[in-house]
């Protein structure tokens, strides 16, 4: 996608790959599917698999006088990611060069969360070692997220599909001098604020941008596909805290009605992001959906 304009800043996407995930997994009320995902474009609703194009990418966001990486995806040649992410060979640095950025470039590093698909690439690896990629970069990891899964403290909330992660991805940057372990809210920047998003795990959080009378938050995994938006209480396997997860994702709906807000989500497919409407007068009430895009080019 091209890169868009929001207010004083830049907002590109780097994408690593897509996947199939079954839309029915979330839900399968075929009217709800009929009514809210069938009008959206075709990577988010295959009626034939009945899956739906699972975007990784990661945002790149300039402002301030920052290059700010937002969920650095799952990174090459790793194991114990399972289907899809073992194992990968992908262009991402190359993908994130042609966009005019190199790894020396990026001032910060932010992951919503601390699954592998979010925090991959802040390490690569260098021989036998993974060392951190944007060696110029201060990391910032909430610090409810980094607790929950740091390996030397107590375990809490063990999760199969995240093994070593963070001994992989989250300790060579620590052991570097690079990672800043924050409270939220945290401010980076005038435009920047890491802000609480919790329940898909612990400590998740999301990035809100005011810039100008521009509104965007960068979500992660609060949200994994716009169905969500109009019922909140659906969910994919991996929730920490489904009950948190529900109450984050109403509580940011509302938001961005409220403040006719963009959502950068860390999965949706094609165009990748978008805005909420309400309709009202539906057979259930006055419902929200999602319109895509709506971003001027940069």
């Amino acid at each position: 996608m091209p890169a868009i304009r929001l207010g004083d800043a830049l907002v590109d996407r780097v994408e690593e790959h897509f996947l199939p995930v079954s839309l029915h997994a979330l839900t399968d009320d075929e009217t709800l599917i009929s009514r809210r995902v069938a009008p959206l474009p075709s990577g988010f609703f295959d009626p034939v698999s009945k899956n739906f194009r699972f975007s990784n990418h990661s945002w790149l966001l300039r402002v301030d006088g920052l290059t700010v990486l937002i969920d650095p995806c799952t990174g090459n040649g790793r194991t114990g990611r399972g289907p899809y992410f073992d194992g990968l060979d992908l262009p991402y640095l190359e993908r994130l060069a042609a966009i005019g950025v190199n790894p020396d470039d990026v001032d910060v590093v932010f992951c919503t969360h601390l699954h592998h698909d979010h925090c991959g690439w802040n390490t690569r690896q260098d021989g036998e070692k993974w060392v951190p990629t944007f060696p110029r970069a201060t990391y910032l990891f909430v610090e409810d997220e980094y607790r929950r899964w740091d390996t030397a403290g107590p375990a809490t909330h063990p999760n199969e599909f995240n093994p070593n992660v963070f001994d992989e991805c989250v300790r060579p940057v620590v052991e570097a001098g690079l990672a800043k372990i924050v409270p939220t809210p945290h401010t980076i920047s005038p435009s920047l604020t890491i802000e609480p998003a919790p329940g898909h795990t612990v400590g998740h959080a999301m990035l809100r941008l005011v810039s100008g009378d521009v509104r965007a938050y960068f979500t992660g995994d609060a949200f994994h596909h716009p169905v969500q938006l109009t019922r909140p209480e659906l969910h994919l396997p991996g929730c920490d805290d489904p009950a948190t997860a529900i109450a984050t994702r109403r509580d940011l709906v509302r938001r961005a009605l409220d403040e006719n807000a963009f959502l950068f989500p860390a999965h949706f497919p094609e165009p990748h992001y978008g805005r909420l409407a309400v309709e009202t007068s539906t057979p259930t009430g006055d419902e929200v959906y999602f319109k895509p895009g709506g971003a001027p080019a940069g």
